[in-house]
């Protein structure tokens, strides 16, 4: 008979608990995702002339993948070991 009430019990007291620890973990998780966004890149948008002018950017050609898919041609910020090579 005792074990039934102590049950009870625990049962009540996780069911008045869960709702505030999913909330604080969805708080976390939201104040999470706001500090990851990053800044965009230095070398987003620049045309292949202004591209070639910053040692950070590299410019990348027009492909066309297997699949048949059209990538454009843009701008990239180079690797960071490929950038330690052209400083050395």
């Amino acid at each position: 008979m005792r074990t039934h009430f102590w049950r009870g019990a625990a049962i009540a007291v996780a069911i008045c608990i869960a709702p505030i620890g999913v909330s604080a973990a969805d708080n976390q998780a939201a104040a999470k995702k706001a500090v990851e966004k990053k800044p965009p890149s230095v070398c987003v948008g620049l045309d292949i002339n202004a591209c070639g002018a910053k040692a950070e950017c590299l410019w990348r050609k027009q492909v066309t993948t297997k699949a048949g898919k059209v990538r454009r041609a843009h701008c990239r910020l180079r690797p960071h070991h490929q950038m330690a090579k052209k400083a050395a």
